[in-house]
């Protein structure tokens, strides 16, 4: 009873969440030679933002939690071209032997500070005690075509080279919170993995392994695999209040960011890396590009000082608590699907993911300018402008009243 008592407490305190799911895809597998990395980030702090890191090591870029250990980065990329990310994994230590319990956030800040490539992160797990309080897997890629996923426990370290044909057949690699060198009976997140295994098989299948697939089809997939069931499908119109139990799907109550990093292919500059960035609610945001410059200039939309908000974020929360109509009961587990989606086609997604698409479009044409290199301080702020500019006008459209409040007043 005590062993299952043990087991149960570290279930609860693990940090960042319960539910994240991520993948990593190889270069050998995209249009363009380039490694991506996302990650679907569920955590009980809702409130996500960016940081650009600098000083005492390589800087970085990094998600984090507003007000909440803001050195921790919970995904990123640094100028060496290293990128990392986590999901919490429930298989890998036997948790009576659990003695401490280390930031998976601050372990990663300092990856990327010292990390140039996945070499260097073998050595630094190397280097930890024992036993290393992490229990996670790790997700990985380099600026030297490195891509490889570390479930890390307290005692070892497994790697998985997604560069492999034997581990990716078809060039990817899916990972929810359950490792597969540890106990198949303890884990968590099954149905999410098979969700997000068919949506990237099917989009390797037609060469489609790309930011804007990921983002859109994954990220803000309401598919449960174990039931057979797609919430879309029980969407009525605008006007009706339509619960459904939210609960199994990739894209849940608990997001709180959908992030992808495309990395670095040989010729590229180290510093060219592009992270697309959901922040807030996945199913109430769109995606917005970062890069290195030389000015260290982050969108305003996405970043604020210590303990403030990022605007974007703001919004997609306050238009995720017009989603959840209930209190009472088991009520706040339950979704008004038409919010999201319904069948008069005015549902968040059904105009979120239109404005998306010309996000990708415009940065994608503006992009073409310093393929491979890292962009001037100018090209990146004439960029944010112009998005920024389509964002508050789409968002002005269909919400006055927040767009004014989060957005327009900075």
């Amino acid at each position: 009873m005590r062993k299952y008592l043990f087991f149960l407490i570290a279930l609860l305190i693990t940090p960042d969440g319960s539910a994240c799911t991520s993948a990593i895809v190889s270069g050998k597998c995209t249009s363009d030679g380039r490694p991506l990395m996302w990650k679907q980030r569920d955590t009980d702090n809702e409130n996500n933002k960016l940081r650009y890191f600098t000083g005492n090591g390589f800087d970085y870029i990094g998600v984090i939690s507003a007000g909440k250990a803001e050195a921790s980065a919970w995904i990123g990329m640094n100028e060496a071209g290293f990128s990392i990310m986590n999901t919490a994994s429930y298989n890998l230590n036997d948790t009576l032997e659990r003695v401490k319990d280390r930031s998976e956030g601050l372990f990663m800040s300092q990856a990327l500070r010292l990390c140039g490539s996945i070499e260097d992160f073998e050595k630094l797990l190397d280097t930890l005690s024992r036993p290393t309080g992490l229990q996670s897997n790790f997700g990985v890629i380099d600026g030297h075509g490195g891509a490889a996923y570390f479930e890390v426990g307290d005692r070892r370290w497994t790697k998985i080279d997604v560069n492999d044909p034997v581990n990716a057949p078809l060039g990817f690699i899916v990972r929810t919170n359950y490792s597969f060198s540890g106990d198949p009976k303890r884990g968590r997140g099954y149905a999410r993995y098979l969700s997000g295994f068919d949506i990237f098989y099917r989009n390797a299948m037609i060469n489609n392994l790309s930011p804007e697939a990921i983002l859109q089809e994954a990220a803000r997939s309401l598919w449960n695999t174990f039931t057979r069931d797609d919430l879309k499908d029980k969407a009525t119109g605008e006007r009706e209040i339509r619960l459904v139990h939210f609960n199994d799907n990739i894209a849940r109550k608990s997001s709180t960011s959908s992030t992808v990093i495309r990395g670095i292919r040989e010729g590229d500059e180290l510093s060219s890396s592009t992270m697309w960035v959901v922040m807030g609610w996945p199913l109430a945001a769109v995606a917005y590009p970062v890069w290195f410059n030389p000015g260290k200039m982050l969108p305003e939309m996405l970043t604020a000082p210590v303990e403030a908000h990022a605007p974007l974020c703001d919004v997609s929360l306050e238009l995720k608590r017009r989603s959840f109509p209930s209190d009472y009961g088991k009520g706040p587990e339950y979704l008004d699907i038409n919010r999201v989606f319904n069948t008069d086609g005015s549902g968040y997604l059904q105009w979120m993911l239109p404005l998306e698409e010309r996000i990708f479009d415009l940065s994608l044409r503006e992009m073409a300018d310093w393929d491979g290199k890292r962009p001037l301080t100018r090209q990146v702020s004439s960029l944010y402008k112009r998005l920024d500019e389509l964002i508050i006008d789409e968002y002005g459209a269909r919400e006055p009243g927040l767009t004014y409040k989060y957005l327009k007043s900075r």
